[in-house]
């Protein structure tokens, strides 16, 4: 089935995802709601712990059952709620439909095989070509993310690479098979500066060249600025804020998404000064504070925090944001000072 330009190609609805322990369950992913439109790109950001890549694999349907299982929610890609897809039709799914670009390619990448191997596997499987045009597609895709020779290197294994250059390999078989969605989880975390914004680029033009939808899951609001139509800020498994990236940076609602922007060096900062910080730390997943999540660490925290989890309300300029600062009940509550421990 087709989309539309500015229809929502991925709709992720109450997503819930948990990991059965010794110790209990884990609400890894808690009632995730957000959107991707074709041709749109999406941040999800957030604290290490937070569920970012978690609901990634969710979306992939990778996560090690039984250990770890989606619970409840839809995820709605083009119409079609993957959730209630065989595990074949998942394979046929992945790497053709929707692709995954993963953190460290070290660990994502097949060392038995060579890098042209692997991306004419994808091309093989989903594209049904013969392992000869399978090869020169395979060839091809190497040198569309710029790496050069790519006859030479198609024959060298990941290890034989630089980062740059095997990430650069998993771009390529992510977009082998011309995804309309690709998510991609840090992906330029382990890499130099320059190989950053080299690597950022690139996933634009192809973006842009080939219309593809992007899930961004990063750490670094930079990203985030320069790649992202909507931004998805996530705190112990929930989104606290929604909105369009213009509103993030400019009129941040959600105290953690605020804390978020100031511990972010400035360009014109003091040296010498002290970095703003986010006092505390995220809960243990075993023991999340019963109200508001963030309310142990939120300096405007109030009795009703304390005690109630707010809901993702929808404020005038549109912006979703989990806090009980934009509701009837904040008035006449009072105020409760932070433990910052």
């Amino acid at each position: 089935m087709a989309v539309a330009k500015n229809e929502k190609i991925l709709e992720v609805k109450n997503l819930r995802t948990s990991f059965f322990t010794d110790e209990g369950e884990v609400k890894a992913v808690d009632g995730v709601d957000f959107s991707i439109e074709k041709g749109k790109t999406i941040g999800i950001v957030g604290e290490s712990g937070s569920g970012k890549s978690i609901t990634s694999l969710s979306i992939m349907r990778l996560l090690q059952e039984p250990a770890g299982k989606v619970v409840g929610g839809e995820i709605i890609f083009k119409g079609e709620n993957l959730l209630d897809k065989s595990k074949k039709q998942m394979m046929q799914i992945r790497g053709n439909n929707v692709s995954m670009i993963f953190q460290e390619p070290m660990t994502s990448l097949n060392p038995t095989l060579t890098c042209g191997e692997q991306i004419a596997e994808s091309i093989r499987i989903h594209q049904k070509l013969g392992r000869k045009n399978a090869w020169v597609k395979a060839i091809d895709m190497l040198r569309l993310v710029g790496i050069p020779s790519p006859e030479k290197r198609a024959k060298q294994y990941p290890f034989e690479l630089s980062g740059g250059m095997r990430q650069r390999v998993m771009i390529a078989i992510a977009l082998a098979c011309n995804p309309e969605l690709l998510i991609a989880d840090e992906p330029t975390t382990a890499l130099d500066v320059t190989i950053q914004a080299q690597i950022l680029d690139l996933m634009k033009k192809l973006q842009e060249e080939l219309g593809t939808s992007l899930m961004l899951i990063t750490h670094d609001l930079g990203v985030v600025a320069e790649m992202c139509d909507k931004v998805a800020v996530m705190y112990c498994g929930k989104v606290v804020e929604y909105a369009d990236v213009k509103t993030i940076f400019t009129d941040p609602k959600h105290p953690y998404t605020v804390g978020l922007l100031n511990s972010v060096p400035k360009h014109d900062q003091d040296v010498e000064g002290d970095l703003a910080v986010i006092h505390g730390s995220v809960p243990s997943p075993f023991a999340l504070p019963q109200g508001c999540r963030f309310a142990p660490r939120c300096p405007h925290a109030k009795a009703i925090c304390l005690t109630d989890l707010p809901d993702l309300e929808t404020a005038e300029d549109g912006d979703q944001v989990r806090c009980w600062m934009y509701t009837d009940k904040w008035e006449n509550q009072e105020e409760v000072a932070a433990s910052h421990e």
